[in-house]
């Protein structure tokens, strides 16, 4: 198990915390997408007890086993995406893939639900 070290906690909803983290050994960050209560995050302390729970993600092979995603996006949106990705040290790849694996997880299925549920309804006051 890889060592890591939590350098930015994105509140995506209340239950969905967007991680960045660093890899203490080599320097890498990756990006990890929890479910976890708001309340839990605020609590003083609680983002470092993470530190000792959290796995490294598992390295995605390229090539002939790799899979391309194509997605349509706003370039505005994209462009601020890229910034932020390049402030907090990781890759647009990465964040797109966090998310990826976060959907896929039937454990999140429920987050997933609430949190789309949430976006429609503000969607659907404008």
């Amino acid at each position: 198990m890889t060592a890591v070290r939590v350098t930015h906690a994105v509140p995506l909803s209340v239950s969905i915390l967007l991680i960045v983290i660093k890899s203490t050994a080599d320097g890498k960050s990756d990006a990890i997408l929890l479910v976890v209560t708001c309340e839990d995050a605020t609590q003083p302390g609680y983002i470092e007890s993470l530190e000792e729970t959290l796995l490294w993600p598992d390295d995605i092979q390229s090539g002939e086993d790799g899979v391309e995603v194509t997605i349509e996006i706003e370039e505005e949106l994209l462009d601020r995406t890229k910034r932020w990705c390049a402030e907090v040290n990781i890759s647009v790849e990465q964040l797109v893939l966090a998310f990826i694996r976060f959907c896929a997880s039937p454990d999140n299925h429920y987050a997933l639900k609430e949190w789309f549920s949430h976006r429609n309804d503000s969607i659907s006051h404008l």
